[in-house]
């Protein structure tokens, strides 16, 4: 008896979570799909650690340590591969699959590899990496960058934006 009311339980309180996650992730525009070594964010105003699953919101700051790297994925599939030592901001991230969907991160130290999704289909300069010596524009569906000493010292896939 009591191993048919642990199994109608169990069906019921999952089915309650599954209803309950959307409530406190509608605001998330991203996901930590690997987090490794020494990984934080800073939301809010509030520093904690990044791990795999933690949600990403626009403004988060993601700071990686030496020896680190995290790998993000964005509501409309784009892959962020941040590398050790790196500082980033998720500035602006408007995506709904209409015309005006547009990203841009603020790249302030380090290095990132970005796969595009489903934003790069639309109008041109809709993604953009500011950095310390200029904003570029992904122009590619793939894209690495990295910086040394506040200057571009890697770029594939992207090119400078004069706006």
């Amino acid at each position: 008896m009591t191993t048919v009311t642990q199994t109608g339980i169990l069906p019921l309180g999952f089915l309650l979570l599954l209803s309950v996650a959307p409530l406190w992730a509608q605001d998330s525009i991203g996901m930590t799909v690997v987090s490794r070594g020494d990984v934080e964010i800073v939301s809010a105003g509030e520093t904690s650690p990044l791990g795999r699953g933690d949600f990403i919101l626009e403004q988060d700051e993601i700071i990686v340590g030496e020896r680190s790297f995290a790998v993000v994925q964005f509501v409309d599939g784009t892959k962020l591969n941040l590398r050790p030592d790196s500082h980033l901001i998720v500035e602006e991230y408007r995506y709904f699959g209409q015309e005006d969907d547009k990203a841009t991160l603020n790249l302030i130290h380090g290095g990132l590899r970005v796969n595009l999704g489903a934003i790069s289909g639309q109008e041109e300069k809709q993604y953009r990496i500011r950095t310390p010596s200029g904003p570029l524009l992904v122009s590619e569906k793939e894209g690495t960058l990295a910086l040394c000493d506040d200057q571009v010292c890697e770029l594939q896939g992207l090119t400078a934006l004069n706006d």
